[in-house]
């Protein structure tokens, strides 16, 4: 076996290993039932023959709308095989977290040493968010996972038109994660062009991409009347930009306007019949447009803010929603874990200059995601998926290339 070999075992160890020790820890701590955002609630019920069905605000199981199916979908195949158990849930993920820092290494082998890549790896390995987030029952390791896997795919081998394919059909399944990542096929519209690739490669991304979305898509066409992908997109400009912005004009606690919004307008989430998600739809963006437009200089501020906090965000409240009994936050390391990540972002920098053209990937991956995640409601999880980006460019700041791109 050799020594390249042997280090990401290494490294794929140290993710899980430190993961499942925090498990062991917290497990006793977690509530056995836990179900955010409605994931689980949707796994059972696929289970079940129901459908894609969860109860929404009225606790009548309607059809879900709002979240995208692949995560659904994954817990459900784990109850399938092992039963519908958190503890099983949360064990596998701590698996999918060595898979993601050994693609971490192999994405930083495209532009570093070997040597250096494994510092990457190990990074991504020992990040204290990353490590919690294996713990929390959402979409943030899935996706990861799946972006993860598109980007080395696309760093690597990106002349042929095949190479495109299993990008957009990974790229699609981050979709399916999480809507954010649907407009990913104008990243890869922009390398095409400056990569100088073929029309060809273009097309096949997109042959990968559509199909799995344009499923989805018909699928809430045929139960709605209407052609989208998510209505988490206008749920998220009402209670993450119009809330933040009119929360800062008031005064007052974002929370409190969060709620003061679900009870007048409500949330377009879940169907019951096709007038009233039409009229919350139609009630939800104008709103969301009245409240941005009117004030366009604390929208900027607040856009600031949320790039802050989703970069250097430390994430202490984690496990809180997930928790039996909650549990005063430290108050000593978040600021030592704030300034750590000010460090990475700063080499990350660096790294995006050293590499020059090189790191156009990475880079504008690393853009595309703070510019779409970063709101006045953001929070620790959304820097999830970008951690193995900044990790890459980090080590290459620090410690330059060594290597022809």
């Amino acid at each position: 076996m050799s020594h390249r070999t042997k280090m990401c075992i290494a490294v794929f160890g140290v993710a899980v290993v430190l993961r499942l020790i925090c498990l062991a820890y917290w497990m006793p701590k977690l509530n056995p039932d836990v179900d955010m955002d409605s994931y689980r609630s949707l796994a059972r019920n696929v289970v079940a023959g129901k459908g894609f069905v969860a109860a929404g605000p009225d606790s009548r199981e309607m059809p879900d709308v709002g979240r995208p199916p692949l995560y659904p979908l994954f817990l459900a195949s784990l109850i399938k095989l092992g039963g519908d158990r958190l503890g099983v849930f949360l064990t596998v993920q701590c698996v999918l977290w060595g898979v993601i820092s050994w693609l971490t290494i192999l994405l930083a082998a495209r532009w570093l040493s070997w040597n250096r890549a494994m510092v990457a790896g190990l990074l991504v390995a020992l990040d204290p968010n990353a490590v919690m987030r294996g713990l929390d029952l959402r979409t943030e390791t899935l996706f990861t996972l799946m972006l993860l896997g598109g980007t080395c795919i696309l760093a690597w081998r990106n002349e042929r038109p095949w190479d495109w394919f299993w990008t957009g059909l990974l790229w699609s399944l981050t979709s399916l994660c999480r809507p954010i990542a649907m407009w990913l096929w104008v990243i890869a519209l922009i390398l095409t062009i400056v990569w100088h690739r073929r029309a060809a490669c273009f097309a096949m991304f997109l042959v990968g991409f559509l199909p799995l979305i344009g499923i989805w898509v018909a699928r809430n066409a045929a139960l709605t009347g209407k052609c989208f992908f998510s209505s988490n997109s206008a749920d998220y400009f009402l209670l993450s930009w119009a809330a933040g912005v009119d929360a800062d004009r008031r005064g007052i606690d974002v929370v409190t306007v969060q709620n003061e919004f679900r009870h007048g307008v409500g949330t377009a989430e879940f169907f019951d019949d096709r007038e009233s998600f039409a009229r919350r739809l139609e009630n939800s963006s104008r709103m969301s447009r009245q409240i941005v437009l009117s004030a366009p200089l604390i929208a900027l501020k607040e856009a600031v803010l949320g790039c802050g906090k989703l970069l250097l965000g430390p994430g202490q409240r984690t496990l809180e929603p997930s928790l039996l009994k909650p549990e005063p936050p430290s108050h000593w390391w978040p600021p030592l874990y704030s300034l750590a990540l000010l460090v990475v972002i700063v080499l990350s920098m660096i790294g995006m200059c050293k590499l020059g053209q090189s790191a156009l990937l990475p880079g504008i991956l690393l853009l595309y995601f703070v510019a779409l995640a970063a709101s006045p409601v953001t929070y620790s999880r959304y820097r999830v998926p970008i951690t193995p980006l900044l990790a890459v460019l980090a080590v290459a700041g620090a410690c330059g290339s060594e290597k022809k791109t």
